[in-house]
């Protein structure tokens, strides 16, 4: 099967070229797929001197769409003969509450000419199936397992730091779980600014010692990543969940809602509301405190993991494809 992934990811040097990189996102696709990959809006704007009907030489293109990119793939699947699986790229709440007016339309539409479509959460289906007659079915996104159990990330002994999953979303809620569990944390930022934003805050929270990465490269994330002894992410989206898909992988429990995918699958006794404080507080310390409790949850985990690998994700999308 001849493949092509269109998303947002930035126009770089690989597109249009069979993709090999391995890492945790979109683009993984095209790795799995043996596939190739464009940036849906640069190559509308004519930035790779094709045009849409040059779609026709692939047996199967996935639009992974944002608001950019619903009318891309319209276009795809009216002016080319390529079957076209819509990937919803995102939060549902990003579709159902953000995108709105003319988009709107276009995205019911789009939802409706396409082949079938593919979501991130099984919590999505019954939303997406009442907007579409096409298949719908869950995909996510496949994960390397194999790259980072034999390449980046062998057993170390953990230390006595919680990695925090964002400090953008719901990011206060975050550190004040992180403040009451007492041990310091470490997270990704993306900007300096947020250093001393933490620093003005400790003047009313007892916040502990954080330590700040910026890790462009997914390998240097799961690098350090590797260091800690559990993930903390309450994250208020309805959405596949990087972050507790990564925090598996490097053997470590991780502590987030429902609503992401990944966590319902490997950490179903670790799930909290998005909110809940105190119930994160009470699970950490005695996943602390508990070394029993600790193997139990990471045994569980370990048994549903070839469920994200490489090969699974593949055989989720051809058994979509397989209904069209």
């Amino acid at each position: 099967m001849k493949f092509c992934l269109v998303s947002l990811m930035p126009m770089s040097d690989s597109d249009g070229k069979v993709f090999t990189d391995e890492v945790n996102r979109i683009t993984q696709w095209a790795t799995v797929m043996k596939g190739t990959h464009y940036n849906g809006v640069y190559f509308d704007q004519g930035h790779y001197g094709l045009p849409y009907e040059f779609f026709n030489e692939f047996d199967l293109v996935m639009v992974a769409v944002r608001h950019e990119s619903i009318e891309v793939g319209l276009k795809i699947k009216r002016q080319s003969t390529a079957r076209v699986i819509v990937f919803l790229d995102g939060e549902m709440e990003y579709f159902t509450s953000y995108i709105w007016g003319d988009l709107q339309v276009k995205l019911i539409e789009l939802l409706n000419i396409a082949d079938a479509v593919g979501v991130t959460h099984e919590f999505d289906i019954p939303i997406i199936k009442a907007l579409t007659n096409k298949p719908v079915g869950l995909v996510g996104v496949p994960f390397p397992l194999k790259k980072v159990r034999e390449e980046l990330c062998p057993k170390v002994e953990k230390k006595q730091i919680i990695s925090l999953g964002s400090m953008f979303r719901n990011g206060f809620v975050n550190l004040a779980a992180l403040s009451e569990i007492g041990l310091p944390g470490a997270v990704d930022i993306y900007n300096l600014k947020e250093i001393e934003y933490i620093r003005l805050m400790k003047k009313y929270m007892p916040i502990p010692p954080i330590t700040f990465r910026y890790t462009p490269r997914w390998e240097d994330f799961m690098f350090h990543l590797n260091q800690s002894i559990m993930g903390l992410h309450l994250d208020f989206r309805q959405i596949w969940g990087r972050f507790a898909l990564d925090c598996a992988a490097v053997r470590m429990p991780c502590i987030a809602p429902e609503n992401f995918y990944t966590q319902k699958k490997l950490f179903p006794r670790l799930c909290v509301s998005y909110q809940d404080i105190d119930g994160a507080v009470k699970l950490a310390k005695e996943l602390l405190k508990n070394n029993s409790f600790y193997e139990e949850v990471m045994a569980y985990a370990e048994s549903q993991l070839a469920f994200f690998d490489n090969e699974s994700a593949k055989k989720r999308l051809l058994d979509l494809y397989n209904q069209i």
